[in-house]
């Protein structure tokens, strides 16, 4: 075989055996008596108008929240009884539930394009009522 033969076939070797960029976030949460159980305690959510790459960091477990676990999905599982679109916002990056309109009178630039959006598809709650209340006074659109 050639140099060039056995180069194509090495690149097409490695792109399939690389792992395929996930882009949503499945999250579920327990509950302790300590502390009030959240409203939705199983949830996934993914951004629209990003780098599939800027979900990594905030799904990532996180020490100070023991009763939360986080998974890197490659997509949002059927099964949901309701979806959350609302604005993507620089603190959405790292608080999922901060979500809204962006400042339009601040200085500084932004990371988040205009256009960006969180999609949170709701699997498990506590008051299903009170979930969808939480995505519209947040700022975001709720269906079904």
């Amino acid at each position: 075989m050639n140099l060039l033969f056995r180069s194509v076939l090495l690149t097409i070797a490695v792109a399939f055996s690389l792992p395929v960029a996930a882009n949503s976030c499945y999250v579920s949460a327990e509950t302790s008596g300590a502390v009030p159980p959240p409203v939705v305690t199983e949830k996934c959510f993914r951004y629209e108008g990003m780098d599939d790459n800027d979900i990594d960091w905030v799904c990532r477990d996180n020490e100070a929240v023991k009763n939360s676990r986080r998974k890197i999905v490659e997509n949002c599982p059927s099964g949901h009884f309701g979806v959350c679109t609302a604005a993507l916002t620089p603190e959405t990056l790292a608080n999922e539930r901060a979500t809204g309109t962006q400042a339009t009178d601040t200085p500084a630039p932004t990371t988040v394009p205009e256009n960006a959006r969180i999609v949170t598809y709701n699997y498990q709650t506590t008051d299903r009522a009170q979930a969808k209340i939480d995505c519209e006074s947040a700022g975001g659109e709720w269906s079904q």
